[in-house]
């Protein structure tokens, strides 16, 4: 659900790692300091296989799901990235995709389901106003595989204590 990556951008930020204009500064903070529940988990749970809250980043909470027992192929172009990350991703030379999947404190929910219950994913999501993305499948082969030559072992869980 939503978007992913503006709470690390706020977090960076703070720390003084990433300095932008003021109301874009403001944007990505206040994602970090008052992240917005979607909302919609318990009106979905009964449609779903799987599901977490996107505390640990996408990479780290997707790999907790999979639990060694399967895999997952993520289309990078399909990962939901709000207007002002994406502007970040394309002009900055310090800032990468790959800061953004392994990225906390993100809250946003983490589904998976089976192909037969999307449509009612979907209408549920649209008629609470939620957005929500399609991102990948899983698949037999162990891990997390991307649908380009993203380097994983340059993708690390999230940790809090770091």
């Amino acid at each position: 659900t939503g978007n992913i990556g503006d709470s690390k951008i706020g977090l960076e930020i703070l720390k003084k790692n990433i300095s932008l204009n003021t109301n874009t500064n403001q944007y990505f903070i206040k994602k970090y300091l008052y992240p917005t529940p979607c909302g919609i988990g318990s009106l979905i749970a009964s449609h779903i296989n799987s599901m977490k809250d996107i505390s640990d980043g996408l990479i780290g909470d997707l790999t907790d799901m999979l639990n060694g027992k399967h895999g997952a192929l993520i289309n990078l172009n399909k990962i939901p990235l709000s207007t002002n990350t994406k502007k970040i991703l394309n002009n900055r030379n310090d800032f990468k995709i790959e800061n953004v999947l392994n990225s906390g404190d993100d809250y946003e929910l983490l589904i998976i389901s089976n192909q037969k219950n999307r449509n009612k994913l979907f209408r549920i999501a649209n008629e609470n106003k939620v957005k929500i993305s399609y991102i990948g499948k899983i698949i037999r082969d162990k891990g997390i595989h991307f649908d380009s030559h993203l380097d994983m072992e340059k993708i690390k869980k999230f940790d809090h204590f770091s």
